[in-house]
């Protein structure tokens, strides 16, 4: 239903309706339910409501701002902390054991400022396995964070990133390498959160 919905907000007659109404529906994930501090209760509408694709221990902790859930894939033992977005509008991708922590934001879409009609242009977002995402970083449209890299808080990664490296800046930018002895699995739950 989703994707047929997404599919014909494009043709003017439906446009305005399907936007209202998916506007409205979607403002119940991030104005309402984002916010019930219970880890269960959000992965169970955000996977059987919303249509995000989330693996086994993922959570969604509190506060998470989601576009187009039924575009995000994560994969299994991901955390995404409070007060993130995740976009979907261009397709994002998370693979396993992935961490975003507080504050991330995460585009797939962006406005072309060279377009006449200033039009979006939809990019898909990949992180790979055991990618950490430092707080308040901010990844932009098209960018692969490849496996086990690490992305230092408040930085901004507008092209892709190597895997096992820890990238830094405004724009981001490789600082050193990272240790590839990963051992741990993500599972990180605090009550009410």
């Amino acid at each position: 239903m989703l994707l047929f919905l997404d599919k014909i907000r494009h043709n003017a007659g439906f446009s305005k309706i399907i936007s209202f109404f998916g506007y409205f529906y979607l403002a119940f994930w991030n104005h309402i339910f984002n916010k019930v501090p219970s880890y269960a209760f959000r992965n169970f509408v955000a996977k059987h409501i919303y249509g995000l694709k989330l693996g086994k221990s993922s959570n969604i902790h509190f506060g998470v701002t989601l576009l187009s859930p039924w575009r995000i894939k994560i994969g299994d033992n991901c955390n995404v902390q409070m007060h993130c977005l995740l976009d979907g509008r261009g397709n994002l991708i998370i693979h396993n054991n992935v961490d975003i922590t507080l504050g991330v934001k995460i585009f797939t879409e962006q406005h072309n400022i060279n377009s006449a009609n200033y039009d979006t242009v939809k990019k898909e977002v990949v992180l790979h396995d055991n990618v950490v995402i430092g707080s308040y970083s901010l990844i932009l449209p098209g960018v692969t964070v490849s496996e086990g890299a690490v992305i230092a808080a408040g930085s901004v990664v507008p092209k892709d990133i190597p895997e096992y490296v820890m990238a830094a800046g405004n724009p981001a930018i490789v600082k050193s390498d990272r240790n590839k002895e990963i051992n741990y699995k993500l599972n990180f739950r605090r009550p009410f959160h």
